[in-house]
């Protein structure tokens, strides 16, 4: 039997999105719902394989806006709405449709392909590293606090929050190594939910002392109460994101103090929290899960490793290795890293250029490898340990490690 995979066109986005409900295990689609996410069609970019006019395997692409490391956009590849129907797993559908979608976005101009995994084992082999991780976090409400934090934080309206937190995120995003950015869909998402939504946010707003919106939150609260009439309500943070971090405390200790509250969660963190450090005891925080988020591929190596900077001078010639052949190759990277800041620290590189060589190559990496060092993670030497990297002269392993290390851990906090 020959199953054909291909973009679909605009008349099947409805069964499209059915499949794609159905190859995540949502036996019932709320119509409503299936409707809302119609307006993301984009032709071309939505992949299906079919047997017998059925969808039963999808792979959905996105242009994406990346941050890399020093605050650079980079156009990526955004892969997501990878499944296969139970019935129509092990054919090689999916690894069909990834490879041809990964070279349209070559094609494209894309020169980065990045995705959040459902599953570990499924990307590496087309070229995906773990370039992000997050983090969830419980907070004991009874904690004592050691800093006010900054600003005033007050409930607003929906519509109130949907028109400031665009522009909190957006500076966000530009510090922020492996962020995304979001559209009006996606942030009209964010505020309104979708039809099926059962819960519904509280808005915050943290505004400075001339009226300027600098942070925001939202929350939902579950009301529980013991038997004896005691309240352990739990408030789960959706987001929350501030300018400073003396704003992002305020936040968080409003939502420690709201009250009935004696535990505040919150997922889709940094691995590199500050929160611990405002409290007179960080062990009422507890790390609860850390995972890998980002995973990233480049496309186009010289694109990618120009656009971010790096934390030291190096001049250093890396063999890509790539199965798919989509962006092998030997490539020499100079960087004229300098010195600047207030302890005499590098302040980032102000060039740095990527260009194809023959010379010999002082390292060997796989694109995977390469693609997991891209957002300034600090990954390079673990993976070389674990026989991910190959040096050939001595100590460049260990100076491209430490160049393009960033002194904070990347951190996206918008799924895709």
């Amino acid at each position: 039997m020959t199953l054909d995979f291909a973009p679909i066109a605009v008349d099947r986005v409805d069964d499209y999105n059915r499949a794609i409900y159905r190859g995540f295990h949502n036996a019932v689609t709320d119509e409503r719902d299936i409707e809302m996410r119609r307006e993301r069609w984009v032709e071309g970019r939505w992949w299906a394989a079919t047997d017998h006019d059925e969808i039963v395997a999808t792979v959905r692409t996105l242009s994406l806006i990346t941050t890399m490391p020093g605050g650079a956009p980079l156009t990526s590849c955004g892969l997501t709405a990878v499944g296969t129907l139970a019935s129509h797993r092990r054919r090689g559908l999916m690894a069909g449709m990834l490879r041809a979608s990964l070279a349209q976005g070559r094609e494209m101009g894309e020169p980065l392909a990045t995705l959040i995994a459902a599953e570990w084992p499924i990307y590496g082999r087309f070229g995906f590293g773990v370039a992000a991780e997050h983090a969830s976090y419980e907070l004991d409400a009874r904690a004592t606090w050691t800093t006010l934090g900054a600003g005033t934080v007050g409930f607003v309206t929906p519509a109130a929050f949907r028109a400031a937190a665009p522009a909190i995120y957006e500076r966000h995003c530009a510090r922020s190594a492996s962020e995304i950015n979001r559209d009006e869909w996606v942030w009209d998402r964010i505020v309104d939910g979708f039809p099926s939504d059962t819960m519904k946010d509280f808005h915050l707003i943290c505004r400075d002392d001339a009226g300027t919106a600098v942070g925001y939150a939202r929350y939902t609260i579950e009301d529980k109460w013991t038997d004896g009439r005691r309240p352990e309500g739990v408030v789960t943070i959706g987001e929350l994101i501030a300018d400073t971090p003396a704003y992002e405390a305020a936040l968080w200790r409003f939502a420690c103090e709201l009250d009935w509250v004696v535990s505040v969660k919150a997922a889709d963190r940094s691995i590199s929290e500050r929160l611990p450090w405002w409290l007179a005891d960080g062990r009422y925080l507890c790390q609860t899960m850390r995972a890998d988020f980002v995973w990233a591929r480049p496309l186009d190596v010289p694109a990618c490793l120009t656009a971010r900077t790096y934390v030291a001078p190096l001049d250093v010639v890396i063999d890509v290795v790539d199965p798919l052949g989509l962006a092998g190759g030997r490539f020499r990277l100079v960087t004229d890293g300098f010195p600047g800041g207030p302890d005499g620290a590098s302040t980032g590189v102000d060039s740095a250029t990527c260009t194809p060589t023959t010379a010999s190559a002082d390292i060997t990496v796989p694109v995977a490898t390469l693609g997991a060092t891209l957002f300034g993670g600090g990954q390079l030497a673990t993976l070389a340990a674990a026989g991910l990297a190959d040096e050939h002269r001595a100590g460049a392993l260990g100076r491209l490690a430490a160049a393009t290390t960033s002194p904070t851990p990347p951190w996206s906090a918008t799924w895709f």
